[in-house]
Protein backbone atom coordinates (compact mmCIF):
# COMPACT_ATOMS: atom_id res chain seq x y z
CA UNK A 1 0.00 0.00 0.00
CA UNK A 2 2.72 2.42 1.06
CA UNK A 3 4.23 2.10 -2.48
CA UNK A 4 1.12 4.06 -4.02
CA UNK A 5 0.31 5.76 -0.92
CA UNK A 6 3.27 7.73 0.02
CA UNK A 7 4.05 9.44 -3.56
CA UNK A 8 0.53 10.00 -3.84
CA UNK A 9 0.96 11.48 -0.50
CA UNK A 10 3.30 13.71 -1.60
CA UNK A 11 2.12 14.71 -5.28
CA UNK A 12 -1.11 15.64 -3.54
CA UNK A 13 0.79 18.45 -1.31
CA UNK A 14 2.05 19.84 -4.62
CA UNK A 15 5.34 18.14 -4.74
CA UNK A 16 7.16 17.06 -7.70
CA UNK A 17 7.45 13.81 -9.73
CA UNK A 18 11.25 14.04 -8.63
CA UNK A 19 9.96 14.52 -4.82
CA UNK A 20 7.80 11.45 -5.67
CA UNK A 21 10.94 9.60 -6.46
CA UNK A 22 12.67 10.75 -3.74
CA UNK A 23 10.41 8.79 -1.23
CA UNK A 24 11.21 5.83 -3.37
CA UNK A 25 15.23 6.13 -2.95
CA UNK A 26 15.02 7.10 0.57
CA UNK A 27 12.81 3.93 1.18
CA UNK A 28 15.59 1.85 0.12
CA UNK A 29 18.49 3.68 1.11
CA UNK A 30 18.80 1.94 4.63
CA UNK A 31 20.06 -1.21 2.90
CA UNK A 32 23.49 0.73 2.22
CA UNK A 33 23.96 2.43 5.73
CA UNK A 34 23.11 -0.71 7.75
CA UNK A 35 23.32 -3.52 5.62
CA UNK A 36 26.83 -4.89 7.12
CA UNK A 37 25.65 -4.69 10.71
CA UNK A 38 22.32 -6.18 10.09
CA UNK A 39 23.84 -8.85 8.46
CA UNK A 40 26.47 -9.58 11.93
CA UNK A 41 23.76 -9.29 13.97
CA UNK A 42 21.34 -11.99 11.92
CA UNK A 43 24.28 -13.94 12.35
CA UNK A 44 25.01 -13.76 15.55
CA UNK A 45 21.59 -13.38 17.76
CA UNK A 46 18.00 -14.69 17.43
CA UNK A 47 16.52 -14.52 14.29
CA UNK A 48 13.22 -15.09 15.42
CA UNK A 49 13.41 -11.87 17.72
CA UNK A 50 15.08 -9.66 15.59
CA UNK A 51 12.08 -10.26 13.38
CA UNK A 52 9.52 -9.12 15.47
CA UNK A 53 10.91 -6.25 17.40
CA UNK A 54 12.14 -4.73 13.53
CA UNK A 55 8.06 -5.11 12.79
CA UNK A 56 7.39 -3.70 16.47
CA UNK A 57 9.34 -0.82 14.88
CA UNK A 58 7.64 -0.50 11.96
CA UNK A 59 4.20 -0.42 13.39
CA UNK A 60 5.41 2.53 15.19
CA UNK A 61 6.50 4.45 12.77
CA UNK A 62 3.99 3.79 10.11
CA UNK A 63 1.03 5.47 12.38
CA UNK A 64 3.16 8.81 12.18
CA UNK A 65 2.10 9.67 9.55
CA UNK A 66 -2.00 8.76 9.90
CA UNK A 67 -1.64 10.63 13.25
CA UNK A 68 0.07 13.82 11.48
CA UNK A 69 -3.19 13.86 8.94
CA UNK A 70 -5.46 14.25 11.69
CA UNK A 71 -3.61 18.03 12.27
CA UNK A 72 -2.80 18.89 8.92
CA UNK A 73 -0.78 17.89 5.46
CA UNK A 74 2.49 15.95 7.06
CA UNK A 75 5.34 17.86 5.38
CA UNK A 76 7.95 15.86 2.84
CA UNK A 77 10.61 15.75 5.60
CA UNK A 78 8.24 13.84 7.83
CA UNK A 79 6.92 11.33 5.05
CA UNK A 80 10.65 10.76 4.21
CA UNK A 81 11.78 10.02 7.71
CA UNK A 82 8.85 7.58 8.17
CA UNK A 83 9.63 6.15 5.10
CA UNK A 84 13.44 5.72 6.63
CA UNK A 85 12.23 4.43 10.02
CA UNK A 86 10.28 1.64 8.22
CA UNK A 87 12.86 0.87 5.53
CA UNK A 88 15.86 0.50 8.31
CA UNK A 89 13.70 -2.21 10.44
CA UNK A 90 13.40 -4.01 6.90
CA UNK A 91 17.12 -4.16 6.76
CA UNK A 92 17.46 -6.49 9.91
CA UNK A 93 14.09 -8.30 8.92
CA UNK A 94 15.14 -9.36 5.69
CA UNK A 95 18.63 -10.21 7.30
CA UNK A 96 17.19 -12.82 9.65
CA UNK A 97 14.99 -13.79 7.31
CA UNK A 98 18.04 -14.92 4.82
CA UNK A 99 19.37 -16.85 7.53
CA UNK A 100 15.84 -18.43 8.23
CA UNK A 101 15.33 -19.44 5.09
CA UNK A 102 18.80 -21.37 5.15
CA UNK A 103 17.16 -23.10 8.53
CA UNK A 104 13.83 -24.29 7.20
CA UNK A 105 14.79 -25.65 4.11
CA UNK A 106 18.50 -25.67 3.39
CA UNK A 107 21.14 -24.14 1.20
CA UNK A 108 20.21 -26.52 -1.78
CA UNK A 109 16.86 -25.55 -2.43
CA UNK A 110 17.20 -21.77 -1.70
CA UNK A 111 16.07 -20.92 -5.05
CA UNK A 112 13.07 -22.64 -4.76
CA UNK A 113 12.43 -21.44 -1.53
CA UNK A 114 13.22 -17.69 -2.58
CA UNK A 115 10.64 -17.97 -5.72
CA UNK A 116 8.05 -19.32 -3.04
CA UNK A 117 8.25 -16.07 -1.25
CA UNK A 118 8.62 -14.26 -4.33
CA UNK A 119 5.13 -15.31 -4.60
CA UNK A 120 4.10 -14.62 -1.41
CA UNK A 121 5.65 -11.02 -1.98
CA UNK A 122 3.46 -10.94 -5.23
CA UNK A 123 -0.14 -11.71 -3.47
CA UNK A 124 1.00 -8.74 -0.97
CA UNK A 125 2.00 -6.66 -4.05
CA UNK A 126 -1.70 -7.51 -5.78
CA UNK A 127 -4.13 -6.90 -2.67
CA UNK A 128 -1.49 -3.85 -1.50
CA UNK A 129 -1.40 -1.40 -4.32
CA UNK A 130 -5.51 -2.36 -5.17
CA UNK A 131 -6.60 -1.98 -1.88
CA UNK A 132 -4.33 1.21 -1.59
CA UNK A 133 -5.65 3.22 -4.54
CA UNK A 134 -9.31 2.09 -3.31
CA UNK A 135 -8.70 3.49 -0.10
CA UNK A 136 -6.95 6.45 -0.90
CA UNK A 137 -9.79 7.56 -3.01
CA UNK A 138 -12.15 6.81 0.33
CA UNK A 139 -10.24 8.29 2.87
CA UNK A 140 -6.69 9.75 1.62
CA UNK A 141 -3.43 8.75 0.85
CA UNK A 142 -2.33 9.42 5.00
CA UNK A 143 -5.16 7.39 6.12
CA UNK A 144 -4.58 4.73 4.29
CA UNK A 145 -1.40 4.29 5.91
CA UNK A 146 -3.30 3.15 9.04
CA UNK A 147 -3.51 -0.50 6.97
CA UNK A 148 0.15 -0.51 6.61
CA UNK A 149 0.55 -0.73 10.71
CA UNK A 150 -2.03 -3.32 10.65
CA UNK A 151 -0.15 -5.50 8.67
CA UNK A 152 3.11 -5.31 10.72
CA UNK A 153 1.23 -6.45 13.76
CA UNK A 154 0.13 -9.38 12.01
CA UNK A 155 3.57 -10.05 10.81
CA UNK A 156 4.81 -9.60 13.90
CA UNK A 157 2.57 -12.08 15.60
CA UNK A 158 3.59 -14.47 12.76
CA UNK A 159 6.65 -14.51 13.80
CA UNK A 160 5.87 -14.89 17.24
CA UNK A 161 4.13 -18.13 15.92
CA UNK A 162 6.60 -19.87 14.26
CA UNK A 163 8.19 -22.59 16.55
CA UNK A 164 11.05 -24.26 14.19
CA UNK A 165 14.58 -23.07 14.85
CA UNK A 166 15.41 -20.24 12.67
CA UNK A 167 18.98 -20.32 13.57
CA UNK A 168 22.31 -22.02 12.26
CA UNK A 169 23.11 -25.17 13.60
CA UNK A 170 26.59 -24.43 12.52
CA UNK A 171 27.27 -21.22 14.21
CA UNK A 172 30.16 -20.73 15.95
CA UNK A 173 31.19 -18.72 19.08
CA UNK A 174 31.06 -14.94 19.24
CA UNK A 175 33.61 -13.16 16.51
CA UNK A 176 34.64 -9.88 16.27
CA UNK A 177 31.56 -7.76 14.14
CA UNK A 178 34.22 -6.52 12.04
CA UNK A 179 35.45 -9.84 10.94
CA UNK A 180 32.49 -11.00 11.00
CA UNK A 181 31.26 -8.05 8.08
CA UNK A 182 34.63 -8.94 6.24
CA UNK A 183 34.44 -12.53 6.15
CA UNK A 184 30.40 -12.24 4.73
CA UNK A 185 32.18 -9.68 1.86
CA UNK A 186 35.14 -11.57 1.22
CA UNK A 187 32.76 -14.74 0.09
CA UNK A 188 30.88 -12.46 -2.44
CA UNK A 189 34.15 -11.41 -4.36
CA UNK A 190 36.32 -14.56 -4.07
CA UNK A 191 33.44 -16.96 -5.03
CA UNK A 192 33.01 -16.71 -8.88
CA UNK A 193 29.25 -17.78 -9.11
CA UNK A 194 28.01 -15.38 -6.27
CA UNK A 195 30.31 -12.67 -8.09
CA UNK A 196 28.93 -12.90 -11.58
CA UNK A 197 25.17 -13.09 -10.11
CA UNK A 198 26.35 -9.84 -7.85
CA UNK A 199 27.30 -7.93 -11.18
CA UNK A 200 24.24 -8.49 -12.77
CA UNK A 201 22.38 -7.40 -10.20
CA UNK A 202 23.84 -3.81 -9.71
CA UNK A 203 23.79 -3.15 -13.34
CA UNK A 204 20.35 -4.42 -13.76
CA UNK A 205 19.03 -2.84 -10.17
CA UNK A 206 21.28 -0.01 -10.97
CA UNK A 207 19.19 1.16 -14.74
CA UNK A 208 15.89 -0.80 -14.13
CA UNK A 209 15.21 1.26 -10.33
CA UNK A 210 15.30 4.66 -12.39
CA UNK A 211 12.16 3.83 -14.08
CA UNK A 212 10.93 2.00 -10.90
CA UNK A 213 10.60 5.32 -9.08
CA UNK A 214 8.37 7.17 -11.27
CA UNK A 215 5.65 4.41 -11.71
CA UNK A 216 2.96 6.63 -9.73
CA UNK A 217 4.33 9.63 -11.27
CA UNK A 218 3.89 7.89 -14.82
CA UNK A 219 0.41 6.53 -13.81
CA UNK A 220 -1.07 9.69 -12.52
CA UNK A 221 0.94 12.31 -14.06
CA UNK A 222 1.52 11.08 -18.10
CA UNK A 223 -1.28 8.75 -18.48
CA UNK A 224 -4.07 10.71 -16.21
CA UNK A 225 -5.47 7.48 -14.43
CA UNK A 226 -7.35 7.59 -11.38
CA UNK A 227 -5.90 6.14 -7.66
CA UNK A 228 -8.31 2.96 -8.55
CA UNK A 229 -7.14 2.26 -12.19
CA UNK A 230 -3.53 2.70 -10.67
CA UNK A 231 -3.84 0.48 -8.18
CA UNK A 232 -5.50 -2.17 -10.23
CA UNK A 233 -2.34 -1.67 -12.94
CA UNK A 234 0.31 -2.59 -9.94
CA UNK A 235 -1.99 -4.75 -8.72
CA UNK A 236 -1.75 -7.34 -11.62
CA UNK A 237 1.85 -6.54 -12.09
CA UNK A 238 2.11 -8.15 -8.76
CA UNK A 239 -0.68 -11.09 -9.48
CA UNK A 240 1.14 -12.29 -12.50
CA UNK A 241 4.56 -12.93 -10.50
CA UNK A 242 2.33 -15.46 -7.69
CA UNK A 243 3.45 -17.81 -10.95
CA UNK A 244 7.11 -16.99 -10.48
CA UNK A 245 7.63 -20.61 -8.44
CA UNK A 246 6.05 -22.66 -11.37
CA UNK A 247 7.64 -21.12 -13.94
CA UNK A 248 11.12 -21.28 -12.34
CA UNK A 249 10.22 -24.93 -11.16
CA UNK A 250 9.95 -25.73 -15.08
CA UNK A 251 12.72 -23.65 -16.47
CA UNK A 252 15.60 -23.62 -14.42
CA UNK A 253 16.41 -27.54 -14.33
CA UNK A 254 15.62 -27.73 -18.22
CA UNK A 255 17.66 -24.65 -19.14
CA UNK A 256 20.22 -23.46 -16.19
CA UNK A 257 19.69 -20.65 -14.14
CA UNK A 258 22.41 -18.36 -16.82
CA UNK A 259 19.82 -19.08 -19.25
CA UNK A 260 16.91 -18.34 -17.38
CA UNK A 261 18.66 -15.27 -15.92
CA UNK A 262 19.42 -13.92 -19.43
CA UNK A 263 15.83 -14.59 -20.33
CA UNK A 264 14.60 -12.92 -17.83
CA UNK A 265 16.58 -10.04 -18.07
CA UNK A 266 15.95 -9.65 -21.58
CA UNK A 267 12.14 -9.65 -20.96
CA UNK A 268 12.69 -6.82 -18.29
CA UNK A 269 14.68 -4.54 -20.44
CA UNK A 270 12.01 -4.54 -23.66
CA UNK A 271 8.90 -4.38 -20.66
CA UNK A 272 10.40 -1.19 -19.63
CA UNK A 273 10.56 0.34 -22.95
CA UNK A 274 6.99 -0.57 -23.51
CA UNK A 275 5.97 0.68 -20.14
CA UNK A 276 7.34 4.02 -20.51
CA UNK A 277 5.82 3.91 -24.24
CA UNK A 278 2.41 2.47 -22.99
CA UNK A 279 -0.58 4.90 -24.87
CA UNK A 280 -3.48 3.84 -22.34
CA UNK A 281 -4.46 1.88 -19.21
CA UNK A 282 -5.06 -1.55 -21.15
CA UNK A 283 -1.44 -1.30 -22.75
CA UNK A 284 0.51 -0.14 -19.39
CA UNK A 285 -1.07 -2.92 -17.63
CA UNK A 286 0.19 -5.45 -19.96
CA UNK A 287 3.70 -4.06 -20.02
CA UNK A 288 4.06 -3.66 -16.31
CA UNK A 289 2.44 -6.91 -15.81
CA UNK A 290 5.41 -8.40 -18.24
CA UNK A 291 7.79 -6.35 -16.28
CA UNK A 292 7.04 -8.01 -13.29
CA UNK A 293 7.18 -11.58 -13.81
CA UNK A 294 10.62 -10.99 -15.59
CA UNK A 295 11.76 -8.62 -12.38
CA UNK A 296 10.41 -11.28 -9.64
CA UNK A 297 11.60 -14.40 -11.50
CA UNK A 298 15.24 -12.52 -11.77
CA UNK A 299 15.58 -11.60 -8.71
CA UNK A 300 14.56 -14.84 -7.32
CA UNK A 301 17.52 -16.53 -9.39
CA UNK A 302 19.57 -14.42 -8.50
CA UNK A 303 19.78 -14.58 -4.50
CA UNK A 304 18.88 -18.12 -5.08
CA UNK A 305 21.93 -18.82 -6.90
CA UNK A 306 23.87 -16.63 -4.81
CA UNK A 307 23.29 -18.28 -1.61
CA UNK A 308 23.07 -21.98 -2.56
CA UNK A 309 26.95 -22.38 -2.12
CA UNK A 310 27.15 -20.12 1.44
CA UNK A 311 27.44 -21.98 4.35
CA UNK A 312 24.93 -22.00 6.70
CA UNK A 313 26.66 -19.71 9.08
CA UNK A 314 27.38 -16.82 6.85
CA UNK A 315 23.88 -17.18 5.42
CA UNK A 316 22.56 -13.42 6.97
CA UNK A 317 25.79 -11.89 6.08
CA UNK A 318 26.35 -12.91 3.05
CA UNK A 319 21.84 -12.53 1.89
CA UNK A 320 21.75 -9.14 3.48
CA UNK A 321 25.34 -7.56 2.16
CA UNK A 322 24.26 -9.15 -1.56
CA UNK A 323 20.89 -6.98 -1.16
CA UNK A 324 22.77 -4.13 0.20
CA UNK A 325 24.96 -4.13 -2.17
CA UNK A 326 21.54 -4.71 -4.86
CA UNK A 327 19.69 -1.99 -3.08
CA UNK A 328 22.80 0.66 -3.42
CA UNK A 329 22.54 -0.08 -6.71
CA UNK A 330 18.52 0.59 -6.42
CA UNK A 331 18.63 4.16 -4.49
CA UNK A 332 21.54 5.59 -7.00
CA UNK A 333 19.02 4.53 -10.02
CA UNK A 334 16.41 6.07 -7.83
CA UNK A 335 18.23 9.23 -7.42
CA UNK A 336 19.05 9.61 -10.92
CA UNK A 337 15.55 8.43 -11.93
CA UNK A 338 14.56 11.81 -9.93
CA UNK A 339 16.96 13.82 -11.34
CA UNK A 340 16.55 12.82 -15.05
CA UNK A 341 12.57 13.34 -14.64
CA UNK A 342 12.97 17.54 -14.67
CA UNK A 343 14.92 16.94 -18.46
CA UNK A 344 13.55 14.51 -19.83
CA UNK A 345 10.24 13.94 -18.66
CA UNK A 346 8.91 10.59 -16.95
CA UNK A 347 8.40 9.15 -20.57
CA UNK A 348 12.12 10.08 -21.55
CA UNK A 349 13.52 8.20 -17.81
CA UNK A 350 11.13 4.71 -18.82
CA UNK A 351 13.02 4.67 -22.53
CA UNK A 352 16.77 5.18 -21.06
CA UNK A 353 15.92 2.72 -17.87
CA UNK A 354 15.10 0.10 -21.14
CA UNK A 355 18.35 0.48 -22.55
CA UNK A 356 20.17 0.69 -19.46
CA UNK A 357 19.05 -2.64 -18.47
CA UNK A 358 19.97 -3.74 -22.37
CA UNK A 359 23.58 -2.62 -21.30
CA UNK A 360 23.47 -4.48 -18.13
CA UNK A 361 22.76 -7.32 -20.38
CA UNK A 362 25.08 -6.95 -22.40
CA UNK A 363 27.88 -6.50 -19.96
CA UNK A 364 27.36 -9.38 -16.97
CA UNK A 365 25.14 -12.32 -18.56
CA UNK A 366 28.18 -13.44 -20.20
CA UNK A 367 30.13 -13.67 -16.90
CA UNK A 368 26.98 -15.31 -15.69
CA UNK A 369 26.30 -17.70 -18.44
CA UNK A 370 30.26 -18.67 -18.07
CA UNK A 371 30.07 -19.39 -14.49
CA UNK A 372 26.85 -21.99 -15.52
CA UNK A 373 29.22 -23.82 -17.83
CA UNK A 374 32.29 -24.16 -14.64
Amino acid sequence: MSMIALPWLVLDGGGSASSAALVFALSVAPYVAFGLVAGVVGDRHNRRRIMWVAHLVQVLAALVIPAWVLVGHPPLGVVLAAAIAIGTARVFVDAAVFGAIAALIGRERFTEGQATLSAAWAIGYFVGPALGGALIAAIGPGLTLVAEAVMFACAMGMILAVRRPLDAEDRGPPEPALAMAREGLAVIWRTPRVRAYTWLSIGWNLAAASSAALVVPLLRESLDLSSVQAGIVLAIGSFVAIGVPSLLGWAVPRHGPGRVAAAMTGTSAVAILGTGLAPGFATVTVANGARSLADYALLSTIIGERQRGVPDRLQARVGITGRMIAVAAIASGGLIGAALAGPLGVRGVFVASGVGVAVAFALTIPGVLRVGRG
